[in-house]
C-alpha cells in the first residue's frame, strides 16, 4: 500500500488512512508456505467430511453467513428488513464516497444505486413500499451514515488500488467445496515481499461479538486465494464512525480454520450430505 498521499485529507480523514495504512516497515515478510500451509490443512480437514458424498451432489458454497449459521450465530436473514435495507443504502454510499466524495442527496443516490444491481432490486422495493413516515426516518438515518462516511472516509486515490465489493474464493476438494466471500473494500497491492494488502468492511449496525471472526475469514480467504496475507483488516462501524482493526498474524489465520472446519463439520458433510 503507498504510504504518503497528496490528497488533502481532515484530520479524521487522515487519521482513518494512517490506520489503514500502518507503518511500512512493521508489515510482516510473506512467507511463502504460509498460504500453502492453510490450504493443505483446509484439504486435510475438508476430505474425511465428505466421504460418501458423490461428484452428483455439486459444488457446496460456503459463505460467511451459512458458517455463522452453522456455529450457532443468526445467520441470514430471510427477508428484507430496515436493518438490511439500512446496510444496502449505506454499502452504496461507502462506494460513490470512496470513489467520487460526498452525496448530496444521500437517499436518492444510494437508491439509484441499487436500482443498477439486480441483485438488490428486493431493497429498492421494499423502501418504495414503506409508509412515507418510515421512509423519512431511514432517510434521515441514511444522512447521518452519509455524513458519517463523508467525515471519516476521502475519496480514495487510484494508487491506493481500492476495490469495492472484491470477491474471495477458494476452492477446496477438486471443487466440491468452495470458501467464498465480498469484501466490502481491499485496499494495496499484492505483496512483494512484505504483505501490502488491508481489508475492510462495513457495518451500519453496532459492533458485535463475530465481527472479529468475520475479519479473519477474509484474512484467511485472501491469503490462500493470493499466496500472501493482507497485513491488516478492519471494521468500519458508519454509524459511529468508529474504526476497529487489527493486524493479520499466523494465530489469527490458524483460528479461522479451526473455526471454518467447525463450522463444516457442523454442517454435517458426512454420509448424505449437509443437514441443512
Amino acid at each position: 500500500m503507498p504510504t504518503t498521499t497528496r490528497r488533502r485529507h481532515t484530520p479524521a480523514q487522515a487519521e482513518t488512512l494512517a490506520l489503514l495504512r500502518g507503518e511500512a516497515r512493521s508489515r510482516p515478510v510473506v512467507d511463502p508456505g504460509l498460504a500453502g500451509g492453510l490450504r493443505a490443512w483446509l484439504e486435510d480437514g475438508v476430505s474425511p467430511l465428505l466421504v460418501g458424498l458423490g461428484a452428483e451432489q455439486g459444488t457446496r458454497r460456503i459463505d460467511k453467513r451459512i458458517l455463522d449459521e452453522a456455529l450457532g450465530g443468526s445467520g441470514a436473514p430471510s427477508a428484507v428488513s430496515l436493518p438490511l435495507a439500512r446496510g444496502a443504502l449505506v454499502d452504496a454510499l461507502f462506494r460513490q464516497q470512496l470513489a467520487e466524495g460526498p452525496s448530496g442527496d444521500p437517499m436518492a443516490d444510494a437508491l439509484a444505486a441499487l436500482a443498477c444491481d439486480d441483485r438488490r432490486q428486493d431493497v429498492v422495493t421494499f423502501v418504495a413500499e414503506l409508509a412515507a413516515a418510515e421512509r423519512a426516518a431511514l432517510a434521515r438515518e441514511v444522512a447521518l451514515h452519509a455524513a458519517s462516511l463523508a467525515a471519516r472516509w476521502p475519496r480514495l486515490a487510484p494508487s491506493w488500488l481500492p476495490r469495492p465489493q472484491d470477491p474471495l474464493a477458494v476452492s477446496l476438494a477438486g471443487g466440491r467445496v468452495v470458501l467464498a466471500g465480498v469484501v466490502d473494500l481491499a485496499l494495496g497491492a499484492p505483496a512483494e515481499g512484505r504483505a501490502s494488502v488491508c481489508l475492510v468492511e462495513l457495518k451500519s449496525g453496532p459492533p458485535r461479538p463475530s465481527d472479529a471472526a468475520e475479519r479473519a475469514w477474509y484474512a484467511l480467504l485472501e491469503t490462500v486465494r493470493s499466496g500472501a496475507p493482507p497485513f491488516r483488516v478492519a471494521t468500519f462501524y458508519s454509524r459511529t464512525g468508529q474504526l476497529e482493526h487489527q493486524d493479520v498474524t499466523d494465530e489469527l489465520l490458524a483460528a479461522a480454520v479451526q473455526r471454518t472446519l467447525r463450522g463444516l463439520e457442523a454442517l454435517g458433510y458426512e454420509g448424505n450430505g449437509p443437514r441443512r
